[in-house]
């Protein structure tokens, strides 16, 4: 039987490998970092469900979808700016900004849908203070994905050309959004 120290020895070194391999599989060194992957797919997939759950009109997809592209073309990461002069740099940065911009502005919208059909219902100020609530959620949202999206775009660059990490960050992003659609059309017809 081992002794008490060594058992806590043996299990400390456990838990450190399952933090490591934790750790790998959102870091991975080298090749496809699955778990940045996965996590960026649930954060667009959060402003997919969002946009699909409420009556907006259908040009708000347009708009999702516009700063999707434009995030993943500017690939904004630290990494990934580093390779490019101060003014190329700063250019993709104001790119990913305006392509998070319009996903804020596409997720405000559709949450600007939702609310009462009965006008003798709404106080100024709970419908100010759910404004700035939905307001915050959006941009929450939106700059999660794009810091994600951004990072998987750095990990990504250690093993693939610029033009291979913009089209796997690409169909990331785009079936995140595209299966968080479905999730919040399947929310609404039920």
């Amino acid at each position: 039987m081992a002794s008490p120290p060594r058992r806590r020895r043996r299990r400390r070194s456990q838990e450190s490998l399952f933090w490591q391999n934790f750790r790998n599989w959102f870091d991975a060194p080298e090749g496809v970092p699955v778990g940045l992957m996965v996590l960026t797919g649930i954060l667009y997939a959060a402003s997919g469900t969002i946009i699909a759950s409420f009556s907006a009109p259908y040009w708000i997809w347009n708009l999702a979808l516009g700063g999707v592209v434009a995030q993943v073309l500017a690939l904004a990461g630290p990494k990934a700016l580093r390779r490019f002069r101060w003014w190329s740099a700063n250019v993709l940065a104001l790119l990913a900004i305006l392509g998070t911009g319009a996903i804020v502005i596409a997720v405000s919208i559709s949450l600007g849908y939702a609310g009462t059909d009965n006008i003798d219902e709404i106080e100024p100020t709970a419908t100010a203070f759910e404004v700035i609530r939905v307001s915050f959620m959006a941009v929450v949202i939106a700059a999660l994905g794009a810091v994600m999206s951004a990072h998987t775009g750095d990990h990504l660059l250690r093993s693939f050309n610029r033009l291979q990490t913009t089209l796997i960050l690409a169909a990331t992003c785009i079936l995140g959004l595209g299966f968080g659609g479905l999730i919040g059309l399947l929310a609404v017809m039920e």
